[in-house]
């Protein structure tokens, strides 16, 4: 009996001390799992904003990103030309069969972003901008991309902003974008506000110009 406990005994201990799994290296980027921010931070007012020529954020880490993807010849890499008025530091997201770009605040881990998700059934149906102003509440054209380009938004799920925090500041707002000559549904995200997530949009190009 001694020579049959023993093992089992020691197979159990084993597994209590296998590591816990990176947080990095799992699951997906913050249109999925959110986390929530330690404060509230402030809404971004795009009219305050400046408005000096666009710089790429993370062009380099977003190339490279993009150039290991399994989309890459169907989904090419856009960049945000501004941060809304919220500096962060930019770090690789992890999206399934794409590639995407994250940035962390000092207080939001994922304040926003942009990504190029996998190619799913829903990306190869005509009328694209069909579905996207039906599953969406709002829609807005983007003009500083190949056209057309455009995208629904609102809050994750599809949701219309709550009444009771119409500016969506700490919650998760997220568009699908649709840009001319590309298979995929790109996602821009932000935790910062609807209006954070319009200046977001509206900053976007082309990630292969120099």
């Amino acid at each position: 009996m001694r020579n049959i406990i023993l093992p089992v005994i020691s197979l159990v201990l084993l597994a209590a001390c296998d590591p816990a799994p990176e947080e990095d290296n799992t699951g997906t980027e913050a249109p999925q799992a959110p986390q929530a921010p330690v404060s509230t931070p402030e809404a971004v007012d795009p009219g305050s904003l400046d408005a000096p020529p666009p710089e790429p954020l993370a062009v380099k880490l977003t190339r490279n990103e993009w150039a290991t993807a399994a989309n890459k010849d169907v989904c090419a890499p856009l960049v945000l030309t501004s941060d809304g008025g919220a500096s962060a530091e930019a770090r690789r997201a992890n999206f399934a069969g794409g590639w995407g770009v994250a940035f962390d605040t000092e207080k939001v881990r994922s304040a926003y972003g942009v990504a190029g998700p996998g190619i799913v059934d829903a990306d190869g149906a005509d009328g694209q901008e069909d579905r996207l102003k039906g599953q969406w509440p709002h829609f807005m054209r983007l003009p500083d991309l190949p056209q057309p380009a455009f995208a629904g938004f609102g809050l994750e799920g599809a949701r219309p902003y709550r009444e009771d925090r119409p500016d969506g500041v700490g919650d998760n707002s997220l568009a699908y974008v649709r840009v001319a000559g590309q298979d995929c549904t790109y996602n821009v995200w932000s935790r910062l506000g609807r209006a954070h997530l319009e200046v977001l949009l509206s900053s976007l190009r082309p990630g292969l110009e120099d």
